[in-house]
């Protein structure tokens, strides 16, 4: 017969060297680490050792629990690994995988629609007066895996007019939690992550995120450059590095500001906060692979594995140097406030940020966030310093690199991994009728960063929620109007290695 489990939480292992190795390379880091984290040098090397170990404990503890698994984060202390499940059959399996299974309601896929619905709901209602809720009653949205719920953030007093703006948007009210008192967010020679820069035409002082390589000459300069916040710069502009010499080392090639239509921007513009700065041939700026973690001192950038829910992370700006932190959320949709003494570019609902427990302060925009083991993470977009939470919200490297078609110049050559493998791969209908919905939920593990998700099927009105980041994807639609409704998936990495899975009857109109 099989042992009985044990009740009692199951610890992560510590990756023997990788605290250690931090402790070395970047002391500065680390003392980062200790000072926001309030960890002595021993528990930090602790930790970091356990968020390695975790990465590979969440793959075996998804493969454990298939279909059922809802979501996984690190505790608070970042001792365990909790994994949250549909099913309590799976749990023993959960534990012998080292995770620490928690039963929920809720399918991932049911709360990732409902996030869906939301932002839909966001961009149909601009120009109404419905819409003007936004902003004003509600400040953002995301999932909660924790919670097992999607979280609106209301603006304080307002919960039961979010709860009926949350309403209109068809999304059921068992699967929102409300979140309140939260102050509105706020955009906060050689070249690395962590240098500052000034727009030459607006003046406005933002800082460097990560160095990048163009993957086709996306203009006529053809040249390295950086990525850093999309409102820091206009497309077109050109920008003077604070340690340079030479002006107008580079220029802003792509960004989504200015943007198209008449100003003001509202709460129901929505984009993603990223840009990409070309330097200009010929003055001899090289992109080094590394970001700073301190005045004089750099940190390798290894890579781009996004850090989990509950991983510490840091980043490093112009005016706050480095301040660390734990990864409070994923994938959030959020307002952020953009206007400053330079000019108003409005409250537009920055998507897919993922929040952390730092302060950033204004001039850090577009500063590199990574873990202490060097993987980039993302660049900050804006904070929340005041009243409760003191949150920075940062724009994933991986979307933004696939977006802006370019590459991270990394510190050596990547170490081998596997390439992606489809661990799961399940879809859902609501009926088999013409006004039938279906869901399907896809899971992976492996593959280089960043990854793509290619989905075919003959379904209506697909919508797609893209969280490659972390070895999932989610697409819904209504069912083809007749025969049988199939959906096919193929996961594509960085090196090209792909696997495939299809669904031929997700739903069947005979």
């Amino acid at each position: 017969d099989r042992p009985r489990p044990g009740t009692g939480p199951v610890l992560l292992e510590p990756t023997p060297g990788v605290g250690k190795k931090v402790a070395t390379s970047s002391p500065k880091l680390l003392e980062a680490v200790q000072r926001d984290m309030r960890l002595s040098r021993a528990q930090a090397i602790t930790r970091l050792g356990r968020q390695d170990a975790a990465g590979a404990v969440e793959s075996r503890a998804r493969r454990a629990a298939g279909r059922s698994f809802a979501g996984a984060w690190l505790n608070g202390d970042g001792s365990s690994l909790m994994v949250a499940v549909t099913d309590q059959r799976v749990a023993p399996a959960v534990r012998a995988a080292g995770g620490n299974p928690k039963l929920v309601a809720h399918r991932r896929g049911e709360l990732e629609i409902a996030r869906l619905k939301l932002r839909a709901h966001n961009d149909k209602t601009s120009g109404k007066t419905s819409g003007k809720a936004t902003g004003t009653v509600v400040r953002g949205w995301h999932i909660d895996l924790a919670r097992n719920r999607v979280v609106v953030q209301a603006a304080p007093g307002k919960q039961a007019a979010a709860a009926r703006w949350v309403a209109a948007a068809g999304v059921p009210a068992g699967l929102v939690a409300y979140d309140t008192g939260q102050a509105p967010l706020k955009a906060a020679a050689d070249v690395r992550g962590g240098d500052s820069f000034t727009n030459s035409f607006s003046k406005r002082k933002c800082t460097a995120g990560f160095t990048v390589k163009p993957l086709l000459n996306v203009d006529v300069l053809g040249t390295d450059g950086f990525i850093t916040a999309g409102h820091c710069v206009d497309k077109g502009n050109f920008v003077d590095l604070d340690d340079s010499l030479i002006p107008g080392v580079g220029r802003t090639n792509q960004s989504p500001f200015p943007l198209p239509g008449t100003p003001p921007v509202n709460s129901q513009t929505q984009l993603r906060d990223r840009a990409f700065v070309q330097f200009n041939p010929g003055l001899g700026t090289q992109a080094l692979p590394t970001a700073r973690s301190g005045l004089f001192t750099t940190i390798p950038i290894v890579g781009s594995q996004a850090a989990g829910v509950g991983s510490v992370v840091c980043s490093y700006g112009r005016s706050s140097g480095y301040r660390c932190g734990p990864l409070l959320s994923t994938f959030q949709d959020v307002i952020v406030d953009l206007r400053d003494d330079i000019d108003n570019r409005g409250s537009p609902t920055i998507l897919d940020v993922h929040t952390a427990r730092f302060c950033s302060s204004p001039g850090d925009s577009g500063g590199p966030v990574i873990t202490p083991e060097g993987q980039a993470q993302g660049t900050v977009v804006g904070s929340n310093c005041t009243g409760v939470g003191l949150t920075s919200v940062y724009q994933p490297i991986n979307r933004s690199m696939n977006d802006l078609q370019v590459r991270l110049k990394l510190a050596g050559a990547r170490p081998p991994t596997p390439g992606p493998v489809i661990t799961s791969f399940n879809c859902y209908s609501d009926g088999d009728d013409e006004n039938a919905l279906f869901t399907c939920e896809l899971y992976w593990t492996g593959g280089t960063d960043p990854k793509q998700v290619q989905v075919s099927s003959n379904g209506r009105w697909l919508r797609k929620i893209d969280n490659s980041d972390y070895n999932y994807y989610v697409f819904a639609g209504n069912c083809a109007p007749f025969g049988s409704t199939y959906a096919r998936v193929t996961v594509v990495d960085d090196d090209g290695r792909r696997d495939e899975d299809s669904n031929p009857s997700v739903c069947n109109l005979s």
